[in-house]
């Protein structure tokens, strides 16, 4: 059995090879948050909560009880073995789904990913391959898109952050390749669904250059100056990007310098120049990279972070009870 959060929340049936479908836009909602909170119970005001927000129905329990009941034995078909030992149960106050992390997609993508980015520079060919698989896992927006409440809100966009650095690195592995004339209609429209992603816009006036249009890749790196020009102007920037920024447009002095492939003579004759240059692009890319990864581990630990504070306000209720 697999579980898939990339895209609409659903259960795959490995045996019949087949998508079980739910019986209704709630069940999906339901596995959704039980997933992103998979290996712990997950408190029932938050799943109704996750179900209804402010709308709730006058016996929300008893709904959200016969949803999970339905989501059990739809479980339980798929795996008639674990009749007695249902991946769905009740535990304290809550509700707990059972399973292990390689069953969920989520996991795999980010798994296929981290094998992709330790080959980027050494392998790009390889490293392009395992980038594809990863992204194929991906059905649509994650979660459902915005069909998702609270619980999963964070999940979500992390996830969808991760799926971007995944296409980044993907266009950085077919540059590496010589690929450059072959992304730019995928970049186009990257940047167009994107705008705010400067490393997109980069990659493409890379790309535009070594495919012989210096005037549209001219045209690319304006609209980045422009945009940046009108961030410091208005203030929109906050404080801690401008660091990030001075990096990316060092980067992007570098990446859109035509792509010349010198010899061991011609090395040779120019000195130990070309030899620093070369590492300080190096320097520079690896540090765009990590911008790029501590953005998404920012968006990491903001979820984790709510998702502590969510706890510590269940738990505070309760003993207060107990206490009472």
């Amino acid at each position: 059995m697999q579980f898939r959060v990339l895209g609409t929340p659903e259960i795959y049936d490995e045996v019949r090879q087949r998508s079980v479908q739910l019986t209704s836009p709630k069940q999906r909602v339901l596995l959704g948050a039980l997933l992103v909170r998979m290996g712990s119970p997950v408190p029932t005001e938050a799943l109704i909560n996750e179900l209804w927000g402010r709308n709730a129905p006058d016996k929300a329990i008893n709904a959200l009880q016969a949803h999970v009941s339905r989501l059990r034995q739809q479980l339980i078909e798929v795996e008639p073995s674990r009749a007695n030992t249902p991946r769905l149960v009740a535990r304290g106050s809550g509700y707990l789904l059972q399973a292990r992390p390689d069953e969920l997609d989520s996991v795999q993508f980010r798994l296929l990913v981290a094998r992709a980015q330790r080959q980027l520079e050494s392998d790009p060919h390889s490293a392009c391959v395992l980038l594809r698989k990863a992204l194929k896992l991906w059905r649509g927006p994650a979660l459902a898109g915005g069909s998702h409440g609270p619980l999963s809100a964070g999940v979500a966009a992390r996830l969808e952050e991760e799926r971007l650095l995944a296409l980044e690195d993907l266009c950085d592995a077919s540059l590496r390749m010589g690929q450059h004339r072959q992304v730019i209609a995928q970049l186009e429209e990257l940047v167009a669904d994107h705008p705010l992603r400067e490393r997109f816009r980069d990659q493409l006036a890379l790309s535009l250059q070594r495919s012989g249009r210096p005037g549209e890749a001219r045209t690319v790196r304006d609209t980045v100056r422009r945009r940046r020009a009108a961030e410091v102007g208005t203030g929109a920037a906050p404080v801690l990007t401008v660091p990030v920024r001075q990096i990316h447009e060092a980067g992007s002095r570098w990446q859109t310098q035509p792509a010349v492939e010198h010899t061991a003579a011609e090395e040779y004759r120019d000195g130990e120049a070309p030899h620093r240059e070369g590492a300080s692009n190096l320097e520079l890319l690896r540090l765009r990279r990590r911008v790029d990864q501590l953005t998404s581990e920012q968006h990491t630990l903001r979820s984790e972070l709510d998702r502590l504070m969510a706890l510590v306000e269940e738990r505070v209720p309760a003993r207060r009870r107990d206490s009472a």
